[in-house]
């Protein structure tokens, strides 16, 4: 059994729909509790969408690409990398659940699950390809 476990988390798809998890239950869970305790879904949409971040960045580093800059300058290049595509993203999801919102007057929860879902496709591209980037031995 463990070494199924263990084979399993050797892929990189399985690692990041586990890390794409637990941010996306991070902002969601930040984002419902303010919703829930009388914070403008706004605000609660900015700060579940800068906490998972966070997280992200250092469950996708360390765990899901498991990428070595060998320098802290590649280190923070790959950092600069990760906060405009996560930035990127961040104001597709705040934009977009503007627009569902106060445009098309969709319900806030089920707009907030419609972006993530969006997001978490568009992180995992980003991520692979222009964050991420594996250096050749």
């Amino acid at each position: 059994m463990f070494k199924f476990i263990k084979k399993m988390l050797d892929n990189e798809i399985i690692r990041y729909t586990i890390a794409g998890g637990t941010v996306t239950l991070t902002n969601a869970a930040t984002y419902f509790i303010l919703l829930f305790a009388g914070v403008h879904y706004t605000i609660a949409n900015i700060t579940g969408l800068v906490l998972s971040k966070t997280v992200g960045y250092f469950l996708n580093k360390f765990w899901v690409y498991r990428t070595k800059t060998g320098s802290l300058k590649k280190t923070l290049l790959e950092l600069g990398r990760f906060i405009l595509a996560r930035g990127f993203t961040g104001l597709v999801d705040f934009f977009g659940l503007i627009v569902m919102v106060d445009i098309f007057s969709a319900d806030e929860k089920i707009s907030k699950i419609i972006m993530m879902l969006i997001v978490i496709v568009l992180n995992y591209v980003l991520g692979k390809k222009a964050v991420f980037i594996k250096e050749d031995n």
